[in-house]
């Protein structure tokens, strides 16, 4: 062989070879193996398009629930070692197990139904990933040596919830409770005399409504009422925003009443992924203010009514936002309870608009302005163009950490802290209004309030809102 024919062998196998090399390296294989969370307490076992969690606590590790992995959350990147998934506005992170701790593959099943075993796992999953102990100065190890005492082998269900729940209230946090079979909760029922309410879901919807057309001439809505609009006074754009939820467009009877749309949107809604199905939410928000945006093009400014929304998606919230910013910039930020201290801080951007309004904003908000309407709020404090209006908003903003104990019993608890650009976190506070009213943080009473202005023909914030938009405009 010549010279010549052996340089162009090598070369083509040179070729080949790198050729091989690339297609194997640009082939990253599946993240599948065991991951464990950094914070939330959860290890994750990934096989392919399925995933399995696991609760994992001091005492205990439970297979929690096994799912297709977008019902968990989205597979952003991973490389050997570590893993970010995606979960709504979170990047949750995670890191390579080579195995299942042995505490996981050996459940104690004598002890899945024991009273104190349970009453362990609750009290040190709280223990170890409760963010606000301290804010709300609570000693979590005197609550233990309380209730620790008052548990036998012998407690019955109903008792050991009636004890979680004396707990749950101690902590005054509307992002904490528990779901537990119907008989028991009938039991309690029976048992705890609840105060009744004075005013139903429905009273409430129809009190957003008739404050809605005491001021806008020609009331239309999205998706039967979580969204109404128009204009006031002609150039003042005026949107109640009534849920961070069920916003999704999946081209429903736009005249259905409140309870026939719900049970449709759901049958509908449930069909998707969890995963895709906030997408749903963000982009449903995002077509419904574009058009409105486009349809009220005379406003020179808006009152953004969030008084009776009492939260939902935190993806939705910000959207809303992109829709009344002109400049990108980080938002706030959030972290989770790891240990004695907290995950990294995870900066949350605003992303404006194509469609967007930048004029002055008039932001209503109230006691029940809480969650994910909260994070609005929180978020609209880095736009110049927005002013608050009403009363102090209910200070719950973490997103809830869903787990369950070895008897089955399901819980939520808060292990998260957002906080403005400042460092400040309001929750158990709230966010204060620059123009504040008096209205109270019972519900009953704030109803009360609001029904007697409109005897009167007025609302007071709207009507605020209005008189500081015409100073600003003469």
């Amino acid at each position: 062989m010549t010279k010549t024919k052996i340089l162009s062998t090598l070369v083509l196998i040179l070729i080949c070879c790198s050729y091989n090399y690339k297609k194997t390296d640009h082939e990253n294989p599946k993240p599948n193996g065991i991951w464990k969370q950094i914070g939330y307490g959860n290890i994750i076992e990934v096989k392919d398009s399925t995933i399995k969690v696991y609760d994992i606590a001091k005492q205990n590790c439970d297979l929690s629930y096994e799912e297709e992995i977008l019902d968990f959350g989205k597979i952003k990147s991973w490389t050997k070692d570590t893993l970010t998934i995606q979960h709504g506005i979170d990047n949750w992170l995670f890191t390579r197990l080579d195995k299942l701790p042995e505490l996981c593959n050996t459940p104690v099943k004598e002890l899945k139904n024991d009273p104190k075993h349970n009453f362990n796992v609750f009290w040190n999953t709280f223990n170890e990933h409760y963010s606000s102990f301290e804010i709300k100065g609570i000693d979590w190890e005197k609550v233990y040596e309380t209730y620790n005492s008052k548990i036998t082998s012998n407690t019955t269900e109903l008792e050991l919830y009636m004890i979680f729940q004396e707990m749950i209230t101690l902590l005054d946090d509307g992002h904490v409770k528990m779901e537990v079979p119907e008989s028991i909760e009938e039991q309690y029922n029976d048992k705890v005399k609840q105060k009744k309410e004075k005013y139903s879901k429905l009273d409430e919807f129809e009190l957003h409504e008739e404050i809605a057309k005491l001021y806008v001439d020609s009331l239309r809505n999205y998706n039967a009422g979580m969204i109404r609009y128009g204009l006031v006074n002609k150039n003042v754009g005026y949107i109640q925003i009534n849920s961070m939820l069920m916003l999704a467009d999946y081209n429903l009877q736009r005249d259905l009443n409140l309870m026939n749309f719900f049970n449709q949107y759901w049958e509908v809604a449930e069909k998707s992924k969890d995963e895709i199905q906030r997408q749903e939410e963000v982009d449903g928000i995002h077509k419904i203010l574009n058009s409105i945006i486009k349809e009220l093009k005379d406003a020179r400014s808006y009152i953004l009514d969030l008084r009776f929304n009492g939260g939902g998606k935190d993806g939705v919230a910000l959207a809303i936002l992109n829709h009344f910013s002109n400049t990108e910039k980080v938002a706030f930020t959030k972290k989770a309870r790891l240990g004695s201290g907290f995950t990294k801080d995870q900066e949350i951007h605003i992303f404006p608009n194509n469609q967007n309004f930048t004029g002055n904003v008039y932001l209503l908000t109230s006691g029940r302005t809480a969650s994910a309407s909260e994070i609005l709020v929180l978020a609209s404090m880095q736009n110049p163009n927005f002013t608050r209006i009403g009363s102090t908003t209910e200070g719950i903003f973490s997103s809830t950490l869903d787990k369950k104990l070895p008897n089955g019993w399901e819980y939520e608890l808060s292990n998260e802290v957002y906080q403005d650009l400042k460092g400040n976190n309001y929750e158990n506070i709230g966010i204060s209004p620059d123009f504040p009213l008096e209205y109270s943080t019972d519900k009953d009473i704030f109803f009360d309030q609001l029904f007697d202005d409109l005897k009167n023909k007025k609302d007071k914030a709207i009507e605020l809102a209005i008189k500081l938009e015409n100073k600003k405009t003469k």
